[in-house]
């Protein structure tokens, strides 16, 4: 084959290859849509159940209208924790449950009315074979997404990413921080329950819908499809001239070879020094030169893509004390004990750092500044229900806020008055402050 021929038909190829890897991308985000949708005419077994069976008195009724249910709730408190609860089978068998980590958005179609609470929480139990009891549904994974129905009964549409793992669930099966993720891909139930508040209330929620919604091929897995279609074309291009260059190629692989591990024992080397110099030696958590470069990558990404982005001020109240009374080496425990905490309650991907002294700070991407001042009222609680090494009940006050258009300087600023604020109230509070209009 001469040079000639060889150019034009490695021009047609990337020709076609290039027309192929665009049709294929447009296909997977105009079509390849999955939707799972549970309403009044699903087949699955939907049961309202209430804490009567548990000894309380609390009423919950479930009606269907078409494709619409309505969900009755009569609230009494004589439960200690009185709840209603719409529960939806998808198997008798919890190893033949739904994949719903190929879903990516969840929608909800519900309007509420009545008076109480009218926050709900929504529950999908993953059932895994190897750690979970088939009998015992206490066993199987909670991951939990609390929303509040609109009044008008507007779609509301979340990421699934905003499931977490409900701590409880976490402390009572004693689940270890490596495991503390969100799993859906085997989930046998769904759980619809009210927010948990023990109080009188008389509630009605009229489910147009829950649905599930994603990719029967994600952008992700075409993207990795096309990049294999390439690198086999790359492949056959590669056996193709290794006919003609095998000495020298050999002769460079080996060369290459030994630079790519001489390239890695020295990237490891400096990966360890620079790893340590990025972290808090006592806590474990980043330093401030730790979080610098994740700060700009996650503040540059928010402003580009119009995603949220939080920062929670921790700060445990009266510490000076715990080091004037105990002595440093008890306040070193505590401040180890605290990190731990907070490490727990948050997400993988969210960011821990030791600002100071006792003041620690969350950096939460993709956080609204609703969904920031719920952990911190989270993290408020575990810490004053925590055991302490002093013996004595610790708290501590956190200040919230989340990036807009604006210098890193202001956004962080804007955090410390506000964890400043919760201290002038009187500590063991949380202070939220919008960016400025």
């Amino acid at each position: 084959m001469n040079a000639p021929n060889a150019d034009r038909r490695l021009r047609a190829a990337i020709f076609i290859l290039l027309i192929l890897s665009i049709a294929l991308l447009a296909w997977q985000h105009l079509g390849l849509n999955r939707v799972l949708r549970l309403d009044g005419k699903s087949t699955y077994r939907i049961t309202a159940l209430s804490d009567s069976d548990e000894g309380g008195t609390s009423v919950a009724t479930l009606q269907r209208q078409d494709r619409r249910m309505v969900f009755n709730c009569r609230l009494n408190p004589s439960y200690e924790w009185p709840y209603c609860e719409l529960r939806l089978s998808f198997s008798d068998d919890p190893h033949r449950g739904i994949d719903f980590s190929r879903f990516s958005h969840i929608a909800l179609k519900v309007a509420v009315s009545g008076t109480g609470a009218q926050r709900l929480r929504l529950f999908l139990r993953d059932f895994d074979a190897g750690n979970a009891k088939a009998n015992d549904p206490l066993t199987w994974r909670l991951n939990e997404l609390q929303f509040e129905p609109r009044a008008d009964g507007s779609e509301i549409v979340v990421p699934m990413r905003t499931f977490n793992v409900s701590s409880w669930w976490l402390n009572n099966n004693n689940i270890p921080i490596e495991r503390a993720v969100v799993e859906m891909s085997n989930v046998p139930m769904m759980l619809l329950d009210t927010a948990g508040v023990r109080e009188h209330a008389d509630l009605r929620f009229e489910i147009d819908y829950i649905e599930f919604r994603g990719k029967w091929v994600s952008a992700g897995e075409m993207a990795l499809f096309i990049v294999a279609l390439w690198l086999c074309a790359a492949m056959a291009y590669l056996v193709h001239w290794q006919l003609r260059m095998r000495s020298t190629l050999a002769h460079s692989r080996e060369r290459e070879a030994e630079l790519q591990q001489l390239n890695t024992a020295l990237m490891l080397e400096n990966a360890k020094i620079g790893e340590k110099a990025k972290r808090d030696p006592l806590t474990g958590a980043l330093n401030r030169a730790g979080i610098r470069d994740a700060l700009l990558d996650e503040a540059a990404r928010a402003l580009d893509e119009e995603r949220p982005l939080a920062v929670i001020f921790c700060d445990i109240d009266h510490f000076k004390q715990v080091n004037d009374v105990h002595g440093h080496a008890m306040g070193d425990q505590v401040l180890q004990q605290f990190s731990a905490l907070l490490r727990k309650r948050i997400r993988q991907r969210d960011y821990l750092v030791r600002w100071g002294g006792e003041e620690f700070v969350l950096l939460c991407p993709d956080t609204s500044l609703e969904h920031a001042g719920q952990l911190a009222q989270s993290l408020r609680y575990s810490t004053e229900a925590n055991r302490w090494p002093t013996g004595q009940t610790l708290t501590a006050s956190f200040g919230v806020t989340t990036l807009s258009a604006e210098p890193l300087a202001a956004f962080l600023e804007r955090a410390d008055r506000a964890l400043y604020e919760a201290k002038h109230r009187g500590r063991n509070t949380v202070v939220t402050l919008p960016p400025e209009a």
